[in-house]
């Protein structure tokens, strides 16, 4: 049986039933592991941002490339804005970070706005699986440290910090350390 090269589904309240069939694409497209539950975590966002603050209605749309998955999200409401993919999170972290997380997990993230929609496109590579040589050494089995892993840590305090930053702030860093 031919796997589809592209699906489209509608947006609605059923989450579960978007995320279902966007892991089932995604897989079958040759995502895994952390890479396809960070797609399935950020189409999730997307629309729940459609359903929160959009048109409350819109599409899905996934299709397979030669090197990944690419998804476009469009909310016919229109009110999604550059501006809002280059904010920073909010500050201790309680909701409206969903753009961040997208902007984090994938690969790339466009936005434009066709026709007065908002479509916000996300692609999330397929790493190559290359066969090791007859004669190569056994390969280090550990998965590789997540590109995008954030990890939030409590530092001590700074003697340049002013005391308003207080004695232990939190910040996000990635997994190299960087804010």
């Amino acid at each position: 049986m031919d796997r589809p090269a592209a699906m489209t589904l509608p947006i609605d309240a059923d989450l579960a039933r978007i995320r279902q069939a966007v892991r089932g694409f995604a897989q079958e497209a040759g995502l895994a592991g952390e890479r396809l539950q960070n797609l399935v975590l950020a189409v999730n966002e997307a629309v729940t941002n459609v359903l929160d603050h959009g048109a409350g209605t819109g599409s899905v749309h996934l299709w397979r490339t030669d090197h990944g998955v690419r998804v476009q999200i469009v909310d016919p409401a229109g009110r999604l804005l550059p501006a809002d993919l280059d904010r920073s999170p909010p500050w201790p972290p309680t909701h409206g970070m969903g753009l961040w997380v997208i902007r984090q997990v994938c690969d790339e993230v466009r936005l434009d706005h066709p026709e007065g929609h908002s479509r916000l496109e996300l692609f999330m590579a397929c790493p190559p699986v290359a066969a090791p040589a007859a004669d190569a050494p056994p390969r280090d089995t550990r998965p590789p440290t997540p590109r995008h892993l954030l990890r939030l840590h409590r530092h001590a305090p700074d003697p340049d910090d002013s005391p308003e930053d207080g004695p232990e702030r939190s910040r996000f860093q990635d997994a190299a350390g960087q804010p």
